[in-house]
């Protein structure tokens, strides 16, 4: 179900079969896995070096999202990767997991990107994407304790999603406990359509 280009009004979204190269400095890449290793050892219980939310630039990213792409062909989960418009610099991904008509979803932005509505654009692009392909909720959780949560928080609720009991595809004992759920299903997604519509003609 997962189209392999999309298009928005800031970025594209591409599904690509292989990680972009977030850092060309091969010796750079081999201290950030060793200092990354290092920390995940020595700060036990800090779940914001967990997965998505690591060292920025980090090949532990790296090696996450190309954990996903190879589930990409079973159909189930996948990655895009978001490009602003005319450029090959690969500013951030959305990660999808999929379990019948429920996506959930996770995102990283390049933190020297951020500001630039490109997170915003990409989740709206996804979101007419999946709700037009039968999709009827859409999750979003992230981890309590992550130093970036809040804006995570902000972002969730100005593109209108709404906080929820928790929920996840995949869902480990504990998770209620460091993770927040936000969601936004079809029926509010169609009334979001719908305001936006009365919105402009209005004006």
């Amino acid at each position: 179900m997962f189209a392999q280009r999309l298009s928005g009004s800031r970025v594209d979204l591409q599904l690509n079969l292989q990680a972009p190269n977030l850092s060309e400095n091969e010796k750079r890449v081999k201290k950030a896995r060793a200092v990354y290793v290092v920390l995940r050892r020595k700060i036990r219980g800090v779940h914001f070096l967990d997965e998505f939310c690591g060292i920025k630039d980090v090949v532990q990213m790296k090696e996450t999202m190309e954990g996903w792409l190879r589930s990409a062909e079973a159909d189930s989960k996948a990655v895009y990767y978001i490009y602003p418009h005319g450029e090959d610099q690969c500013v951030g991904c959305l990660m999808l997991k999929k379990q019948g008509n429920v996506v959930e979803t996770s995102a990283w932005t390049d933190v020297e990107q951020t500001g630039k509505g490109y997170y915003e654009d990409s989740r709206r692009v996804m979101e007419k994407f999946l709700f037009a392909n039968g999709v009827k909720e859409i999750i979003s959780r992230f981890y309590i304790g992550n130093p970036s949560c809040v804006a995570v928080e902000k972002g969730l609720r100005r593109l209108n999603y709404a906080p929820c009991e928790f929920k996840g595809i995949d869902t480990k004992p504990g998770d209620e406990k460091i993770f927040k759920t936000y969601h936004k299903t079809a029926e509010m997604y169609v009334s979001e359509m719908a305001r936006t519509v009365q919105q402009k003609l209005h004006r």
